[in-house]
């Protein structure tokens, strides 16, 4: 495409008045993206008085088709099935040391609070529209996500929403996204968060793109105000498309700097400070697209948790966590359906044992986009 785009300009530079390729130049700029710019220039062919016969229906159909996808709105549900073996997210530890009058003493750990496996279905409806104007374009989207198991007590369901205005252009420079989420665990509510995000592009090579990053989320944990926050992150970006074995690969690698200020006075630890780096990589593979992410974080805090845990000690936490995707289409099952599998890892390790976890999950399913 980027090719054909240079030499159609160059034909248009010799004969800006050239039909024939100002009839291909729309149309690679419509593939490229650039759907108002391709609509400008339809709308300029379909003006002329010269079309030869047969063109100009031809011209009006797709100036129609064309039209559609300045909005655009999609709706996608799926049903997926799986297994966790660590549902409830309960502490690996099955004793825990407490420190009682300059004492240590070990403590046997509730079966209820300990890791429970399962089978669980998780089912979601997602919506998103997409807008493009003259110089930006929006995207508004949301989420309500549910995980239910034979035990009610770890059934979760999110609700999310966002909104993200970016500029219109080939390298888009900048982009700010607004965000809210909602967390019930059981039957009650956990967490619930606002944020807002920037990005911009400082540097565009033939391959790779630099992003510095910005987030501000504010964090209210129900129930346990104590625990609330507001997180900041700063950080540098790189997105890279490489090509290879006839292929493009997309590799993606952030690397941020993290501070949690409590909201509350008093907080157990106080502030919290660390960093985070997040790798991702995706492409084609087979009839599908894979996706895989891994994220590594180190959070540490800013006093001694509690004089009840490890004699007082700073919490030191160190969280890995590894998600595949595998998704291709099933149209057996439909035009727009996929068929969807999903693995995650997650760990978390701590200088104190009761804030130590990890799980496994797995599940497969089917989406539909309408």
């Amino acid at each position: 495409l980027a090719r054909a785009l240079e030499s159609l300009e160059l034909a248009l530079l010799l004969d800006p008045e050239n039909g024939a390729a100002l009839v291909d130049y729309a149309e690679v700029l419509f593939q490229q993206g650039q759907v108002l710019a391709a609509l400008e220039i339809n709308q300029q062919l379909l003006s002329r008085d010269d079309l030869p016969a047969g063109l100009e229906d031809s011209l009006r159909d797709r100036q129609r088709r064309w039209r559609r996808f300045t909005n655009q709105t999609t709706v996608e549900a799926s049903v997926l099935g799986g297994y966790d073996d660590n549902l409830n997210s309960a502490p690996m530890a099955r004793e825990l040391a407490l420190t009682l009058s300059g004492e240590s003493v070990l403590l046997q750990v509730s079966p209820e609070f300990r890791p429970a496996g399962g089978a669980y279905l998780n089912l979601a409806l997602a919506g998103t529209n997409s807008a493009v104007w003259s110089e930006t374009a929006t995207r508004f989207s949301g989420q309500v996500r549910g995980r239910f198991s034979e035990n009610s007590k770890h059934d979760l369901v999110q609700a999310s929403t966002r909104f993200a205005l970016a500029e219109r252009a080939d390298e888009t420079r900048w982009n700010v996204e607004l965000g809210f989420d909602h967390l019930v665990y059981g039957a009650n509510s956990l967490f619930s968060s606002a944020d807002l995000r920037a990005s911009y592009l400082v540097a565009a090579g033939e391959v790779c793109r630099a992003y510095p990053r910005v987030a501000v989320q504010y964090q209210v944990y129900h129930g346990q105000s104590w625990l609330s926050g507001v997180e900041s992150k700063l950080g540098l970006g790189l997105d890279c498309n490489v090509s290879g074995q006839g292929s493009i690969n997309r590799l993606g690698v952030e690397a941020s700097g993290l501070h949690n200020k409590e909201l509350k006075s008093g907080r157990l630890g106080g502030d919290r400070q660390g960093w985070q780096i997040n790798l991702a990589w995706q492409r084609q593979l087979g009839m599908g697209l894979a996706l895989f992410q891994y994220t590594y974080t180190r959070m540490e805090d800013e006093e001694g948790y509690s004089p009840l845990f490890a004699g007082g000690a700073v919490r030191d936490e160190h969280r890995d966590s590894v998600y595949l995707q595998y998704r291709r289409p099933a149209p057996v099952l439909g035009s727009k359906a996929q068929i969807v599998a999903n693995i995650y890892y997650h760990s978390h390790r701590n200088t104190i044992d009761l804030f130590q976890t990890r799980g496994t999950s797995a599940e497969i399913g089917i989406s539909w986009s309408f």
